[in-house]
């Protein structure tokens, strides 16, 4: 009867274990696989976004009511934004999708890759509640945000935080910052 009472306590110290501090029981984490619906932005006409220049190399512009300069294209899921929002390495000048198989990545300081225009144009407004799609991407500007996303992944940034979505298991992307940095719908 002993041995009886000590394993039924035994199974009872374990099962309460397990339920109190079961993984199970903790609040889910963000969701970086889930790339952002934009359908609720209002789809401007590209055209008047698209570089003629030819140092612009068939890339398509926009600014931000904030100032972040954003470029889309030449080829199919390329896109990315200027600026180094809180969290970014000290060396970020900008954030990368490319080809929608590769990225977020921030963009380095002293690289080639630019997100601004390198000639004459001068990128037009996309104001807040807009939307631009060319190539495969789309961005979207809200009150304190732009979100862009190619093929499976996307990239949100504001002044203080930013947010990468890429594939379940995938390795070709930056990290994001810890979630408490995050606001509270993005975690």
């Amino acid at each position: 009867m002993r041995k009886l009472i000590g394993v039924l306590a035994a199974l009872a110290a374990t099962a309460a274990t397990l339920t109190v501090g079961s993984p199970a029981s903790a609040a889910p984490g963000p969701d970086y696989t889930q790339v952002p619906d934009l359908s609720g932005y209002a789809a401007v006409d590209p055209d008047p976004y698209f570089s003629l220049d030819y140092k612009d190399n068939g890339r398509t512009f926009f600014v931000t009511p904030g100032g972040r300069v954003c470029a889309l294209g030449s080829g199919y899921a390329y896109v990315g934004c200027n600026g180094r929002p809180g969290g970014a390495p000290r060396d970020a000048v900008g954030v990368a999708i490319s080809g929608g198989q590769e990225g977020p990545y921030w963009v380095p300081r002293g690289t080639a890759y630019s997100t601004v225009p390198q000639g004459w144009f001068q990128p037009p407004l996309l104001d807040v509640g807009q939307s631009i799609t060319v190539a495969g991407s789309t961005c979207a500007v809200s009150p304190i945000t732009v979100t862009c996303v190619g093929g499976p992944r996307a990239f949100t940034v504001a002044q203080s935080w930013f947010k990468f979505v890429y594939p379940a298991g995938d390795k070709y992307h930056d990290n994001n910052i810890n979630p408490k940095y995050l606001p509270p719908d993005q975690r």
